[in-house]
């Protein structure tokens, strides 16, 4: 995946399964996804490493994923999109 789509997909599972994630996996992905935050300016405002944001970015984010192959929530709307499209 490129990383704009990168971008787009795990901002959309977090729109989807946000609230399944820890709070600080919350707040550092919505600084992240939201806020366009970097690594870096979320470590900072949070008094913790950029590598402390980054593993918990990185895992919140496989977590994400996870439950999205679980539920499939994401693959059927992107589905219905489509169909949709073909319609109008």
């Amino acid at each position: 995946m490129v990383e704009i789509e990168k971008t787009v997909y795990y901002g959309n599972l977090f729109t989807l399964y946000g609230k399944l994630l820890s709070p600080v996996q919350q707040k550092f992905l919505s600084d992240y996804y939201e806020n366009d935050f970097t690594l870096s300016e979320i470590a900072e405002n949070n008094n913790v490493s950029r590598q402390a944001v980054y593993d918990a970015v990185v895992k919140a984010q496989q977590k994400l994923v996870s439950i999205e192959k679980k539920v499939g929530a994401y693959e059927q709307i992107k589905a219905l999109k489509e169909k949709l499209n073909g319609i109008f």
